[in-house]
């Protein structure tokens, strides 16, 4: 909510302003208010939850999907894995989780299990996503989830 009318806190304490009068009789308020990030009552905390939602879509959680939990017997097959910290109303980003300096192999057989997911879906529930393939992984691996 955009505030317009400052006038208000002056009275009700939220804000420290200083008079400063000119030479020539001009009186100005000048803001005198300190801020911090540390829960005071003009903003703070909509900074700390700015700052946390920040910091949550810049982080990675690691989910294993496993070749042998695949559901079904027919497309698509599906997969529900528990991830700490995700909500229904989440929207993550799917993203590679292949180590550094893996080796051909690796890369190759990684690459295949990943494009397979990528290609499906995932929905989000409290505690949990399920993902929906059309071609089932036959290897285990670890993707990562930005934004949980």
């Amino acid at each position: 909510m955009l505030k317009t009318n400052y006038k208000e806190d002056v009275f009700e304490g939220n804000r420290k302003y200083r008079l400063i009068s000119d030479a020539d009789g001009t009186i100005e308020i000048v803001d005198a208010t300190t801020y911090t990030q540390e829960g005071d009552s003009f903003g703070a905390n909509d900074i700390n939850a700015t700052n946390a939602a920040v910091n949550r879509q810049e982080h990675v959680t690691l989910i294993t999907l496993t070749a042998a939990k695949w559901i079904g017997d027919a497309t698509p097959y599906e997969q529900t894995v528990a991830v700490d910290g995700v909500t229904a109303e989440d929207n993550p980003m799917l993203v590679s989780a292949l180590e550094d300096g893996a080796d051909l192999a690796t890369q190759k057989a990684y690459s295949k299990a990943f494009g397979i997911l990528a290609s499906g879906t995932g929905t989000t529930a409290d505690g949990s996503v399920t993902f929906k393939v059309y071609k089932k992984p036959t290897t285990d691996f670890t993707a990562g989830l930005r934004g949980v």
